[in-house]
């Protein structure tokens, strides 16, 4: 049986700023539609990584990306980040199974 959870993502970093918090091209912030992610670390406190879909790392693969905070539809796991306690985005993922 696979679990699927709703993982967020919080950040401290003022909304308000004029450039993104997070950079990485490779962060789930830059994640869109088709891409796959790895979880470098757990189901409670996620890192997720943009790896290559056709590798043995992919954990994830992206269906939706919402802006704000969105309910995914139940098959799918749920990454949301948050800043200053606001949705800025939703990641509905698919798992990749092994």
């Amino acid at each position: 049986m696979i679990a699927y959870g709703i993982w967020y993502a919080v950040g401290d970093h003022d909304s308000s700023s004029p450039t993104s918090p997070n950079t990485d091209s490779t962060s789930a912030s830059a994640a869109d539609v088709g891409d796959c992610l790895q979880n470098k670390g757990s189901e409670s406190d996620p890192d997720l990584t943009i790896v290559d879909c056709g590798g043995a790392t992919a954990d994830y693969k992206v269906k939706q990306r919402e802006a704000l905070d969105y309910t995914c539809d139940p098959q799918y796991a749920t990454y949301q980040l948050t800043r200053n306690g606001r949705p800025q985005f939703t990641l509905c993922m698919e798992h990749i199974s092994k």
